[in-house]
Order: C-alpha cells, then sequence, then structure tokens
C-alpha cells in the first residue's frame, strides 16, 4: 500500500446498518491519495465482515486493522489509532453512521493549507455538518445554528470553556499529531476532538470552514447527537442540570491536564490563559466572576450563559 497522504482513521462497533453507506461515501471522495483504516472494537454484528469485504474489493485504499484490543470508548479508540497511524501529513475522524459529502476531504485540504502553509506548525480544521434522519431527510441544515454554536469561537479561552470542534469534521496535521504523541497519553482527555482543538489552539492554529461537508445521522443512538439549543426544552433542562458542577470540574481538569502535558510547547499567553482558567474551582464565586469577565471565559448563547453563572 502506497503512501498515503491523508489518512481517514474510522472507529467502529455494532455499526452493520449505516457502515457501506458511510464506507461508500469515503470511497466516493474526490480527493486522491486517502488511506482509510478501520478498526472495530469487538462488535458481535456483521460489521467485521463488511470490513473484511471492503478491505478485499479496496485492498489499495482501505485497511482493517485488526487490534485484539476492547476499548469500550471510541474516545479510546480514536487516540489508539492516532497513536498507531497518525504519523501521515494529514489525518481526518470518522464515525461509523454518517455520510460524507464527496468533495469533504479536498474542501477541508484546501482550508488546511489555507489556514497553515507551514506543515511544522500544529493545526485544525473543522466544519460544520448537516443533521439528518436515519433515512437522510434534513433536520437542520447547520449543526451549529442547530445548537447554537458559532464555529468560528476557536481561540483558546474560547475552546476552554466550551468545545465546538466535531471530531468527524475535522481534519489535523502532522505536527499536531506528533505534538500529541510526544508525550504519554495525558489525563483528563473528556473527548479525543476537544482535547486536540485545544492543543492546536494552544501551540498552533485551528480554522473553521464554514460549511456542512457531512450529512450527521440521527438515529437515537449516537454518542453525542444534536440537540436543539433553541428549545424551552432544552432551556429547562440545563437550567435543572445538576451535572454542570460535575462539567465544570472536568473541564478545569482538562484545562489542567494540558497545562502538565504540554505547557512546555505553549506561547506564555497560551500558558496563562490555562493558567487561569485550571485555577477557577479554588476560587470564591465572585473571583471566578471577575476572571469570566477579565479572560472571557464565556459559554456561547444567553441559555449556556445563564446556567454557567448558576452552576460554574
Amino acid at each position: 500500500m502506497r503512501e498515503p497522504s491523508i489518512r481517514i482513521l474510522l472507529a467502529t462497533y455494532q455499526g452493520e446498518t449505516y457502515l457501506p453507506q458511510l464506507l461508500d461515501s469515503l470511497l466516493a471522495q474526490d480527493a486522491p491519495g486517502l488511506q482509510i483504516v478501520a478498526s472495530d472494537d469487538g462488535s458481535s454484528d456483521a460489521t467485521p465482515a463488511i470490513l473484511d469485504r471492503y478491505a478485499k474489493a479496496y485492498p489499495e485504499r482501505l485497511l482493517h486493522h485488526r487490534s485484539g484490543r476492547r476499548f469500550g470508548s471510541s474516545q479510546d479508540h480514536f487516540l489508539y489509532l492516532l497513536r498507531h497511524f497518525g504519523d501521515a501529513p494529514y489525518v481526518m475522524f470518522c464515525d461509523q453512521d454518517d455520510v460524507w459529502h464527496p468533495d469533504k476531504v479536498s474542501r477541508t485540504l484546501s482550508a488546511m493549507q489555507q489556514l497553515c502553509p507551514d506543515p511544522s506548525v500544529p493545526a485544525l480544521v473543522h466544519t460544520d455538518l448537516r443533521v439528518v434522519d436515519r433515512s437522510l431527510q434534513e433536520i437542520a441544515p447547520s449543526f451549529l445554528h442547530f445548537s447554537a454554536l458559532d464555529g468560528s469561537r476557536v481561540a483558546l479561552h474560547q475552546l476552554l470553556v466550551q468545545n465546538v470542534v466535531t471530531g468527524c469534521t475535522m481534519m489535523v496535521n502532522r505536527a499536531l499529531t506528533q505534538l500529541f504523541c510526544s508525550v504519554p497519553e495525558p489525563d483528563a482527555v473528556l473527548m479525543h476532538d476537544w482535547y486536540l482543538a485545544l492543543l492546536a489552539a494552544a501551540c498552533g492554529r485551528v480554522g473553521f470552514l464554514d460549511e456542512a461537508t457531512i450529512d450527521y445521522r440521527q438515529h437515537g443512538g449516537n454518542v453525542v447527537g444534536a440537540k436543539n439549543a433553541r428549545s424551552p426544552a432544552y432551556l429547562l433542562k440545563r437550567l435543572r442540570s445538576h451535572d454542570a458542577k460535575d462539567a465544570f470540574r472536568r473541564t478545569t481538569n482538562q484545562a489542567a491536564s494540558l497545562l502538565t502535558s504540554f505547557g512546555n510547547f505553549m506561547p506564555a499567553e497560551a500558558r496563562s490563559v490555562c493558567q487561569a482558567f485550571q485555577a477557577l474551582p479554588q476560587q470564591s464565586k465572585l473571583s471566578r466572576l471577575r476572571c469570566y469577565h477579565r479572560c472571557h471565559f464565556w459559554k456561547q448563547n444567553l441559555t449556556r450563559r445563564i446556567g454557567q453563572l448558576i452552576w460554574w
């Protein structure tokens, strides 16, 4: 198999229903030099057989990797794949139940090259998604608008508070994967996409392509699904959520992990931002509010900010 210029990492589990449609969309990409690395997490359905069939039909384009391990979560699975197959010039991540638009890879690559012409600078580009139902009928043309998020808010102080990067839309360059893999796997990784976005924002660049490049299928079994953040039900749920305090602790722990693992690679300003955020739990409520204002540690949209003020 030739050395790929772009490697797509696909983690599967019990994915027989939608996997063939996803694989067909990957193979239909208009960008050359692609390699798909597919790894299954011990499925008992037809998923392994489907991967075998495609690997035999497209041996130059799809590798069915058998790790012999059970991961138990998509996060651990993707982090494993990144450490073992993240040496291509560019890496993308793929969920088993979506459908990629034919120009997804080429348009994301073009955005990456415009954002970061220097391949030695760690960089990440992400895009929007089209939200669809299980039959690919449109629910919303923009996942980010549906979720009341702005995908261009990718500065470090913004990403520390709230992630806007969806893993199945992002492309990372080799400089970013090498940086991530240069230290033992860090603790407190909430999700691989969020952590990689934070690392890129702290040590390099993050860009946003304001286009939907993927059909993001909602079928009830999604690990992370689309939520209508403008609905009254969402507002009520957020205001009642006692999980927000735990989320606050986990996000500040993630910032501490980023600082411990990669602080030596960060410019002074980025270190200072991470230090301010990870220190929030030790401060009084009034001191936190002052820090939110001073460092612009605010969530997006009024609903989330109200929840932040109540529970953080």
